[in-house]
């Protein structure tokens, strides 16, 4: 019951967040997923349980994951992600989890959009950028007809932000459910 309750939360924050239509941005301006928790976890409970992870999620560990630093405490995962976006089926991105006894901290960051049609494209701050410059447009525009064609364009750059900030919001929960189970 409490797992469904967490998820539940999880679900809501992920939603409530991500309803601005932007992707999270870091200092430097480039896109950051980031999630901790402190699971009362040894550092080597806490490997086992990421790779465990990542053996679940993504099929195969030893193709997901590109560093494995035990004694550091890091695990790196390149992998995909299925997303709902108007130009791209996947997106591919870079998990980077960072562990000591009873924490850990994972950030998702070098995002690419991918799809069958063309080759990948990195997602940055121009994602948000675009939605900026959409919503002037629709704020400056005096003809009805037109206004209503970029409010649609609006609509639809956000819902494809938004679709991959839930895909990889709820990955971080995935993560978190998983290794704070007991």
């Amino acid at each position: 019951m409490k797992h469904l309750i967490l998820f539940a939360l999880l679900t809501a924050a992920t939603h409530t967040f991500a309803q601005d239509g932007r992707l999270p941005l870091d200092s430097k301006n480039n896109i950051s997923y980031t999630d901790s928790g402190q699971p009362k976890l040894s550092k080597t409970e806490l490997h086992q349980k990421v790779r465990a992870w990542v053996d679940k999620k993504f099929g195969n560990a030893e193709n997901a994951i590109t560093s494995d630093d035990t004694q550091a405490g890091i695990i790196l995962i390149t992998s995909y992600i299925p997303v709902i976006h108007s130009s791209y089926q996947y997106v591919r991105f870079d998990l980077g989890v960072q562990y000591k006894d009873n924490q850990y901290d994972a950030r998702i960051t070098t995002l690419d959009g991918v799809s069958a049609e063309h080759s990948p494209v990195r997602l940055n701050a121009k994602e948000n950028d675009d939605i900026t410059a959409k919503e002037q447009i629709v704020k400056t525009e005096s003809n009805r007809k037109k206004r209503k064609e970029a409010e649609l364009n609006l609509q639809a750059a956000k819902a494809d932000n938004d679709g991959i900030n839930t895909s990889l919001y709820n990955l971080l929960g995935d993560l978190k459910n998983y290794v704070m189970a007991e």
